[in-house]
């Protein structure tokens, strides 16, 4: 059986789910949401305080609110209240993702993972596109009490990986000097040599420090250990390739790091949920 794929929606569009009081009774619910390549797209003057918009961008575009204009990259989550008019442009037609989620406790959310830019820089190997997918493969013409249900647990879910991030970063910022020194070397120690026989003693003597103390402080700062992290930096760079390359699966694994065919193709479907075959087929 083939491994699950990103399914996007056939076509764009923007729909208003009907809302009753039961609906409006909901922890999460959703008001707007839509799958657009417009090259502006204003929203937020429809909307009040207590709604909050998120939107998952699959290109480069521009982000303005307050006049303050902000570059979002592709893979970039952006989020703010709805109580202004929020302005989306990019120069092209690309697609992007949208939802405008409202509820009881939206707000209480909202006030946990909201930061200064209100733009976070998600790991397109997160599962934060899939929840966005999600969202907008519900049948919101169906009874809304239900589908608004099925909504709210997908939108909880996206609020709290969001949050989840916003810890990451928090945790970052706290830092010290030299853990923050330490975790920038090490990364950069990985991305220059991938494709070695990269051991877990070998990155951390690359920042003399305990092997230990220095994957306890990865894992923290990181959200991944360092093997993941490896491994999900050669699946990356693998991409590339089987995209843009006519290099056998094997000549791929070897490329970018693996031993063997067997471990490549195991965590790359672990990351990307389909087979670097699958991959190569779809893209």
């Amino acid at each position: 059986m083939k491994a699950n794929k990103h399914v996007f929606p056939a076509s764009h569009f923007s729909l208003t789910p009907a809302i009753d009081r039961q609906v409006q009774a909901l922890p999460f619910y959703v008001k707007e949401i839509g799958f657009l390549n417009d090259r502006r797209m204003v929203r937020g003057s429809r909307n009040d305080y207590s709604d909050y918009l998120f939107l998952y961008s699959l290109s480069q575009m521009s982000f303005i609110k307050y006049r303050k204009k902000s570059a979002i990259r592709q893979d970039d989550v952006v989020i703010s209240a709805c109580n202004t008019p929020l302005t989306f442009v990019q120069l092209r037609k690309h697609d992007y993702l949208y939802v405008i989620i409202s509820g009881n406790s939206a707000q209480f959310y909202y006030n946990h993972i909201r930061n200064n830019s209100g733009i976070f820089h998600a790991n397109p190997l997160s599962g934060i596109l899939d929840l966005f997918l999600e969202l907008l493969s519900i049948d919101y013409k169906k009874e809304p009490l239900i589908s608004q249900m099925e909504a709210g647990c997908a939108a909880q879910q996206l609020l709290l990986e969001l949050y989840r991030m916003s810890r990451s970063v928090i945790e970052t910022r706290e830092m010290t000097p030299v853990q923050d020194t330490a975790i920038q070397t090490a990364v950069r120690f990985i991305q220059e040599n991938y494709q070695q026989d990269l051991t877990i003693d070998a990155v951390c003597n690359s920042v003399s420090f305990s092997k230990y103390y220095f994957c306890k402080l990865f894992k923290q700062h990181t959200g991944k250990t360092v093997h993941q992290y490896v491994n999900e930096y050669r699946v990356n760079k693998s991409k590339e390739l089987l995209s843009y390359s006519k290099l056998s699966i094997a000549a791929v694994a070897n490329t970018v790091g693996f031993k063997n065919t067997l471990t490549f193709s195991r965590q790359f479907k672990e990351y990307m949920h389909m087979t670097p075959t699958e991959y190569r087929e779809y893209y």
